[in-house]
């Protein structure tokens, strides 16, 4: 191999195309963020970046004040807009205070032990779809899980603060109430603590954490949270957020399938003319010798291996899924988020898992069929019947769920799905093809494209 000319000028080699470059993973130009338009609220369009170092004063001041056009917008105090400024107090295990200590039993009714931030006053639209209010009082308060608390104060709508034993004041049916919470007696709006304002690191420092802890998210799932809910998605937690207990199965509903009711040509072919119940002999040829009108007695005869069959109860019912392959959210579409209503959820449109492709290995069969059988039975709908409907039935299968999968942060969303393929009957199709024939004038004439017309012989 030809080593390089040291010579070659250095104009050439700037020039030089490289195939494998994609612009994407190039380091942004950090001062288009100065030309930011704080009315309109658009960030400006991405150019192109002079990234080749050659050692000029030239691009020493570009990177420089692209340096510091980053450091001015990481630095950028964020304000929040006063008529959707929400407060919200931390109760949980790395706080000062906990919420089963400061707060009675009949006024966290209905609270599961992840609440662990409650809200001063509920403002916005948020609280639709987010947050769960305790039940039993007359003057209910709004609690929030980790990942739904954290997401807020990322978007400014929330203001997360430490709390003191007088902070909390959503308990009090009104202000001249005498309940005492936690010990104290309610006092006057002057006379209490507010507390103290948390940043955002502080934030992530007590609702991050692992698996299983009181008050607390993976990242994992947290990503995938975010994620969904900019995408406009509807998220809630699954009934299987935590570990199932051993010795648990899953519960199983027999819901009847939607069945396509075969053609009038399909049954006298394939079901009156063929022979039914042929299995296979030990010895000799698959396909016993004799006359056949329809595909149908044809591929019953060579089906010789067992394929799998949906069932809504299966026969051999597998163990409850292990972590992490187990639904954690139930997912509503943008489209269904103007009427959803967290009393009446319905039924979601997406079931997702999450799982770590740095820690967790790929997952088994034993793994995947818990994990589906782990989701209700749905088989596909009235309107995947016919023929054209093959791949979207195929796709869309009798139980299915989506894996998010993360890759240090990066999110890929995988379907997985029960599918039958054995259950189209392909032959079906080719039997009703049958009953016209070959007809004179038709693709198969001597003519080749227009019946018994002149053809393009080999004499001429």
């Amino acid at each position: 191999m030809a080593e390089m000319d040291e010579d070659t000028p250095i104009t050439l080699l700037h020039t030089k195309v490289d195939e494998d470059d994609d612009p994407s993973d190039e380091t942004p130009d950090f001062r288009l963020l100065a030309a930011l338009n704080t009315k309109s609220g658009q960030l400006p369009k991405r150019g192109e970046k002079d990234f080749e170092q050659h050692g000029t004063k030239h691009q020493d001041g570009i990177l420089e004040a692209s340096r510091q056009a980053m450091h001015d917008a990481l630095a950028h105090t964020r304000f929040h807009i006063a008529k959707n400024h929400t407060r919200a107090f931390y109760y949980g295990d790395g706080g000062s205070l906990l919420r089963d200590d400061v707060v009675p039993p009949e006024w966290r009714k209905g609270l599961e032990d992840d609440h662990v931030v409650v809200l001063e006053t509920a403002k916005g639209i948020h609280w639709k779809s987010m947050g769960k209010s305790t039940t039993g009082q007359k003057r209910s308060s709004i609690w929030l899980l980790p990942e739904e608390a954290l997401y807020l104060v990322e978007r400014g709508n929330l203001d997360l603060w430490w709390p003191t034993r007088s902070s909390f004041r959503g308990v009090y049916h009104d202000k001249e109430s005498e309940d005492t919470v936690g010990g104290q007696t309610a006092e006057s709006e002057e006379q209490l603590d507010e507390g103290f304002p948390m940043s955002l690191q502080a934030a992530y420092a007590l609702l991050i954490g692992k698996d299983g802890e009181r008050g607390k998210v993976t990242l994992e799932r947290y990503n995938v949270y975010t994620n969904l809910k900019r995408s406009g998605y509807v998220v809630l937690r699954a009934p299987a957020w935590y570990a199932t207990k051993a010795g648990e199965k899953n519960v199983f509903e027999d819901v009847p399938s939607i069945k396509q009711s075969p053609s009038m040509f399909s049954w006298l072919f394939g079901s009156f003319f063929s022979e039914p119940g042929i299995q296979p002999q030990p010895l000799g040829p698959l396909v016993k010798p004799g006359m056949y009108r329809s595909y149908n007695a044809i591929y019953r005869q060579i089906a010789i291996i067992p394929r799998h069959k949906p069932a809504a109860v299966p026969q051999d019912p597998s163990s409850p899924p292990e972590d992490p392959y187990r639904v954690v959210f139930h997912i509503w579409k943008p489209s269904s988020a103007p009427t959803f209503t967290k009393t009446h959820p319905g039924l979601p449109d997406v079931r997702v898992a999450v799982t770590n492709s740095r820690s967790t290995l790929i997952p088994t069969l034993r793994e995947l069929t818990s994990l589906l059988e782990s989701t209700p039975w749905d088989p596909p709908g009235a309107d995947m019947i016919g023929p054209s409907k093959l791949y979207q039935r195929l796709k869309h299968g009798w139980r299915n769920v989506v894996l998010a999968v993360i890759d240090q942060g990066v999110i890929s969303y995988l379907r997985l799905g029960e599918t039958a393929f054995g259950e189209e009957k392909l032959c079906e199709r080719f039997d009703q093809g049958i009953a016209g024939g070959n007809k004179r004038g038709g693709g198969a004439g001597r003519g080749g494209r227009g019946g018994r017309g002149r053809g393009r012989g080999r004499g001429r």
